[in-house]
C-alpha cells in the first residue's frame, strides 16, 4: 500500500547553540617554541586541530566500526563505496534514536572512505542541529560536494540549511526545515525516513502548538506498515504520547528497544510510557536494559559518563522506578554510582545543579528516607559518601533528610540542630530584603521548598513533644512531605480516621508503588480495620514481589501479618505481578538483562607503559600504584598551548603531589626534543618526568589521536591509585584546569580508601 501524500503542519524546534565556551586564558607567557606549523604558515591549523576547519574539531576523532542493534535503516547515498553507504545506514539509524555522537562517528568514517560523498557531511551536521555554529560548518562542506549528489540528497541539504541559517528568526528557520522535510516526502513518497523526522519536528515544536496527534499517529502508521521495526517510527510515536495518551505507545514501547537492540536510548524511552501507565515493573526493565547497554559501550569504547547523552537521567529514573518496587539496594547502588563516578568542570562539576552527583545524592538521601534506613542515611552523610555540595537548595534537602533520620531515632539535639541549619538556609534565601545584621521576622519569602521542608522539621518536633495541635499547623504548611509519613504521624496522634484518609490518598497518588501501601497496611492494622487491612496487603504481595524483605517498613508488615498466614484459609498470593500485565508484548521474548552489559558504571583500567624519560631512567606506569597518576599527552614543543599547559601544572607540583598525585608528560617528538625541551636554556622548569613517543603508540592506546586524519591529540588523564582511568579529556585544545585536577584527585583518594 502506497502512503498518501500527506503534509504535517508544524514548526522545526532547534535547540540553543551550544557551541564550545571559552577558553581558559593565563597571564603568564609560555617559553617561546620553535616556530609550529600555523606559525611559519597562517593557512596551517594549530597542532591538534582539524584540517577540515573549526567544526572537526570537536566530536568523535576515533574511528567508528559497524555496530549490532543500531536500527534497520537504509538511506540512499551517492557513493561508489558499500562500506561507506553500511556508515551512512548506520548514522541514520543512531540519529533516529538521539545517539548524536556515535552518529556523527559514523558520518566521518563514511566520509574518510569516500570523501567525496555530500550526505555524509550532510550526516554530520544532523548530528549537530543542536549546534547550529558546527551544523552550518560541516553543511558548507557538504554543499562543496553537491553537484555529485542525487536530486533528494540535495533537498535535504536544502532542508537543514533552512534549519540552521544565520538570517532570519528562529521561527522562520524551523518553517524552512519543515517545508524542506515536505517536499522530500512530496517528491520522494517511499522515503520512509523524511515522513519519520517530520512527526519529530512537530513533536519537538510542542511549545508552539502540535496540531492533531492523531493526524501525526497516522503518519507513523505509514512508516511502520513499510517497515515495522522502524526505530525512528517507534521513538517518535513514544515521544508524540508521553504525558498525553501513553496507552496509544504500548505497542512501540514494546518494541523499540528490539529495533536498535545496541543503542540505550531505545530502551530508556519504553520506561517513560510504562511509568505514565504505573507499570513500574516493565518500566525498570527497559531502564535497566538502557544502563546496561550504555555500560557495555562506555567499557569497549573507554567513555567517561559524562559524555553519554542523558546518561544521568535515566540512571537517576532508574533508582526511582526501584524505589517503587521496594528494590531499594539496588536503588541506592545506582544512586551511590552516579554520585562517586567521574566529573568534568564544564559538564557536571560538584556544585553544578544539574550533574549526574546531584542526581545521584538527592535519588540516595530519597530511598534511604523513604524505607526508613536512618542509620545508613547518618553514616552516609558522617563519611562524607553523599558528598553533597554547597548550592543552598542541595544543603535544604540535607537538613531535611538529617532531620527526618534524628526525629526518628527520639534525638532531639540533632533535629534541633538541622531546624537551625534550614532557619539559617532561609535567611540566606532572604539576604536580599533584609538590612545588614537583620533577622528576619518570618520565613515566608524563601523558597516553597525550604518554607516545607522547615514546617515538616517542626512538626516533628512538636510532635515528638507532645504538642499535637501544634505539629499538625506545622505538618500543613509542608506541602512536599510525603504522604505516608504524614499517615504515620496522624497514628502517632490517634488520629485514626485521618490517618487512613490520609494514607489512602498515599497509595492513589502512588498506585503499584510499594511504600504508601506498606504503610496502608499498618495503619489499617493499627486503627483495628483487620480485614481492611488483609486485603491492602494482599495487593502489597504482588506489589512487593521483588522488594527487598529486610527493609524496616516490610519486616514490621510480615510481623503483622505472620497470624493472617497461619490461618488455614489463607492462600498462597497470587502469580500476577502488579505494574506489568503480562498481556501485551512488552512481556513476551524479554532478554536476559544480565547479557546486555553490567548494571553498574566501573572505570577502565589504564593502559600499561613504560618508557625511558629524559634522564635515561626507565617510567613505568604499574609503579606509581597507590598513587593518583595525572598523565600529560603533549604535541611536542612546537605547540605553544602545550608549553602553556606543562608550565601551569609545573608550578603546581607541590599542591598536586600535596594530594597524592604524580605527573608524567608524554610528547609526541622523539626523545632527543623531548631532552632539548626539559633541559631548555630558558630557564623554564618542566617539573614532571618527560618520555617520547615519536610512534605515537601511547597515543592510539589511550586513544589521543585523531584516527580519521592521522595526527596525535592533546590528551589528560587522570588515574587512580588503582590503576583506574577516573578522568580523560582529549580534545584540540590541552587541558588547563589545574584546579580541577586538585579537587579531583582528593576525591579519588576518598574513594578509593573507602573501598580498601
Amino acid at each position: 500500500m502506497k502512503p498518501a501524500r500527506a503534509v504535517i503542519l508544524a514548526l522545526f524546534l532547534v535547540a540553543m547553540n551550544l557551541g564550545a565556551g571559552p577558553r581558559l586564558v593565563l597571564g603568564d607567557e609560555p617559553i617561546k617554541p620553535t616556530p609550529s606549523s600555523s606559525e611559519s604558515n597562517p593557512a596551517a591549523p594549530a597542532p591538534g586541530h582539524s584540517v577540515h576547519g573549526e567544526a572537526f574539531n570537536d566530536g568523535p576523532r576515533k574511528s567508528a566500526r559497524i555496530l549490532p542493534g543500531m536500527g534497520k535503516i537504509h538511506f540512499p547515498a551517492t557513493t561508489s563505496k558499500p562500506e561507506a553507504q553500511a556508515f551512512i545506514d548506520q548514522g541514520v539509524g543512531q540519529l533516529h534514536s538521539f545517539y548524536y555522537y556515535e552518529a556523527e562517528r559514523s558520518f566521518r568514517q563514511a566520509a574518510k572512505i569516500d570523501a567525496d560523498c555530500a550526505t555524509a557531511y550532510w550526516g554530520m551536521a544532523m548530528s549537530n542541529s543542536f549546534n547550529l555554529k558546527r551544523a552550518r560548518g560541516f553543511l558548507a562542506e557538504a554543499r562543496k560536494r553537491a553537484g555529485k549528489a542525487s536530486r533528494r540528497e540535495v533537498l535535504y541539504l536544502d532542508a537543514l540549511e533552512s534549519g540552521v541559517k544565520e538570517s532570519g528568526t528562529e521561527k522562520s528557520r524551523r518553517q524552512g526545515w519543515l517545508s524542506g522535510l515536505e517536499t522530500i516526502v512530496h517528491e520522494f513518497p517511499d522515503d520512509l525516513d523524511a515522513r519519520a523526522w517530520m512527526v519529530m519536528v512537530a513533536w519537538q515544536n510542542s511549545a508552539d502548538g502540535i496540531g492533531s496527534r492523531q493526524a501525526l499517529d497516522m503518519v507513523l502508521d505509514t512508516v511502520l506498515q513499510a517497515e515495522p521495526m522502524h526505530p525512528g517510527a517507534h521513538h517518535y510515536r513514544i515521544h508524540l504520547q508521553d504525558g498525553v495518551k501513553p496507552d496509544r505507545a504500548l505497542k512501540s514501547a514494546a518494541l523499540y528497544a528490539r529495533s536498535a537492540l545496541g543503542i540505550a536510548h531505545a530502551w530508556h524511552m519504553p520506561g517513560h510510557t510504562y511509568t505514565a501507565l504505573k507499570r513500574y515493573a516493565d518500566a525498570a526493565y527497559q531502564q535497566e536494559g538502557s544502563a546496561r547497554v550504555d555500560h557495555a559501550a562506555m567499557y569497549a569504547d573507554r567513555t567517561m559518563p559524562f559524555e553519554i547523552h542523558n546518561y544521568a537521567h535515566n540512571n537517576q529514573w532508574l533508582c526511582t522506578t526501584y524505589s517503587h518496587l521496594g528494590r531499594a539496594r539496588d536503588a541506592i547502588a545506582v544512586a551511590r554510582n552516579l554520585v562517586e563516578e567521574p566529573r568534568d568542570p564544564s559538564k557536571n562539576g560538584p556544585n553544578d545543579g544539574g550533574s549526574a552527583q546531584r542526581s545521584g545524592r538527592i535519588r540516595w538521601a530519597e530511598v534511604l528516607s523513604r524505607y526508613e534506613l536512618w542509620d545508613e542515611l547518618l553514616e552516609a552523610d558522617r563519611t562524607g559518601a553523599l558528598d553533597w555540595s554547597s548550592i543552598p537548595v542541595e544543603q535544604v534537602q540535607k537538613a531535611l533528610a538529617l532531620g527526618q533520620a534524628h526525629a526518628a531515632r527520639n534525638d532531639a539535639a540533632g533535629l534541633a540542630k538541622q531546624i537551625d541549619r534550614i532557619k539559617e538556609l532561609a535567611t540566606g534565601e532572604l539576604k536580599g530584603s533584609l538590612k545588614k545584621g537583620e533577622k528576619p521576622a518570618s520565613f515566608e519569602g524563601a523558597s516553597s521548598a525550604t518554607r516545607s521542608a522547615l514546617a515538616e522539621l517542626e512538626g516533628l518536633r512538636a510532635l515528638a513533644a507532645g504538642d499535637i495541635g501544634a505539629a499538625f499547623d506545622q505538618f500543613a504548611k509542608a506541602p512536599f512531605m510525603r504522604k505516608e509519613a504524614l499517615a504515620r504521624a496522624h497514628i502517632k496522634a490517634r488520629n485514626y480516621g485521618l490517618a487512613e484518609s490520609v494514607a489512602r490518598a498515599a497509595v492513589s497518588q502512588g498506585e503499584n508503588q510499594v511504600p504508601p501501601l506498606a504503610a496502608l497496611v499498618e495503619i489499617l492494622h493499627a486503627a483495628g480495620k483487620e480485614k481492611d487491612a488483609q486485603a491492602s496487603y494482599r495487593l502489597l504481595e504482588t506489589t512487593a514481589r521483588w522488594a527487598d524483605k529486610d527493609l524496616p517498613v516490610l519486616r514490621r508488615v510480615e510481623t503483622l501479618a505472620a497470624p493472617w498466614k497461619r490461618d488455614k484459609s489463607w492462600s498462597n498470593p497470587s502469580e500476577s505481578v502488579a505494574g506489568s500485565t503480562g498481556s501485551d508484548e512488552a512481556s513476551i521474548n524479554r532478554i536476559e538483562l544480565s547479557s546486555l552489559g553490567p548494571l553498574l558504571w566501573s572505570p577502565f583500567p589504564a593502559e600499561p607503559f613504560q618508557l625511558v624519560d629524559t634522564a635515561g631512567a626507565p617510567w613505568k606506569l604499574e609503579d606509581q600504584r597507590g598513587k593518583c597518576v595525572l598523565v600529560l599527552f603533549f604535541l611536542g614543543g612546537k605547540c605553544p598551548h602545550c608549553m602553556q599547559q606543562l608550565q601551569l601544572f609545573s608550578k603546581e607540583e607541590r599542591a598536586l603531589k600535596s594530594r597524592n598525585v604524580v605527573m608524567v608528560a608524554i610528547s609526541s617528538d622523539d626523545l632527543e626534543a623531548a631532552k632539548r625541551l626539559k633541559n631548555n636554556q630558558d630557564g623554564v622548569a618542566f617539573t614532571m618526568p618527560m618520555l617520547a613517543d615519536p610512534k605515537l603508540e601511547l597515543f592510539k592506546k589511550y586513544q589521543a589521536y585523531d584516527d580519521f586524519e592521522g595526527q596525535p591529540l592533546h590528551g589528560t588523564f587522570l588515574i587512580d591509585p588503582r590503576g583506574k582511568v577516573r578522568y580523560q579529556r582529549v580534545s584540540a585544545e590541552p587541558f588547563l584546569d589545574v584546579e580541577f585536577i586538585k579537587s579531583e584527585a582528593g576525591r579519588l583518594n576518598r574513594l578509593t580508601a573507602t573501598a580498601k
